[in-house]
């Protein structure tokens, strides 16, 4: 008689493995670990988002017009701190709203829109940077985002990582048991999102008139705290091996 070793051993890892084409005949042995990396962040992206609705179409141009060139000037001044900039999704169109009394959609006048993505290396200056532009009209300013050149290289450490803890994990219970381990069977590889310190107070201040802050103090004296954070790489891995009993539980 054989008397089949059956090891399973999941750290939380998701059920799906055993379920999803079945587990290999004979003896086998399943282990799972998981791999973290702290990186400093190379960058920070920040994005906007600018919308004007206007009683005409020439008015909601002239307003887009301005906001970009009072960007354009700001971003000027910065131009050594940033890494790139983008501006994406230039429109201009009749803005429509829904009236429930008619039940239809009316127009209420006509917009004109923009998004902008930037991307700033420069830290020192990124706090005066976002403060400078919370003072002008925005239907969204993000917060930082912090971000790290090479994102694949990172993913690629923790998940070799925590390859290596499951194939560990799994020679000592092999180990203890007698047993051997044999060829892979096959591995589950579960990567979690990167999470990437963000400040707080994303800032909307929508129906304000955009135009240049007047200030007789200095932007750094009260721009909001956005020191870069940590950026977290985690990866999960599940492997499977098929197992080699020791004689000894062999009857």
């Amino acid at each position: 008689m054989i008397r089949w070793l059956l090891i399973v051993l999941f750290s939380n890892l998701v059920a799906p493995l055993s379920v999803a084409s079945g587990l290999p005949d004979g003896p086998y042995l399943s282990t799972s670990a998981e791999a973290a990396e702290k990186v400093d962040p190379d960058y920070a992206v920040l994005n906007l988002r600018f919308k004007t609705i206007e009683p005409s179409a020439e008015v909601a141009r002239q307003r887009t017009n301005e906001a970009q060139q009072i960007l354009a000037a700001i971003l000027e001044e910065y131009s050594d701190a940033l890494k790139s900039h983008q501006v994406n999704s230039l429109l201009f169109g009749e803005e429509l709203d829904y009236d429930g009394e008619r039940h239809r959609r009316v127009s209420v006048g006509f917009f004109g829109s923009f998004d902008v993505e930037l991307e700033v290396h420069d830290f020192d200056e990124l706090k005066t940077l976002h403060y400078e532009l919370a003072g002008l009209e925005w239907d969204q300013l993000s917060s930082p985002r912090f971000a790290v050149e090479d994102h694949e290289r990172f993913e690629r450490i923790v998940r070799s990582r925590a390859l290596e803890k499951a194939n560990e994990k799994a020679r000592e219970l092999a180990e203890v048991q007698g047993a051997t381990l044999g060829s892979i069977w096959g591995i589950l590889h579960e990567p979690l999102h990167d999470l990437a310190g963000r400040s707080p107070g994303v800032v909307d201040q929508a129906n304000i008139r955009m135009q240049p802050p007047a200030m007789s103090i200095s932007f750094a004296e009260f721009a909001l705290p956005v020191e870069p954070r940590p950026i977290v790489f985690e990866a999960r891995v599940g492997v499977v091996f098929e197992l080699i009993p020791s004689r000894d539980a062999v009857e």
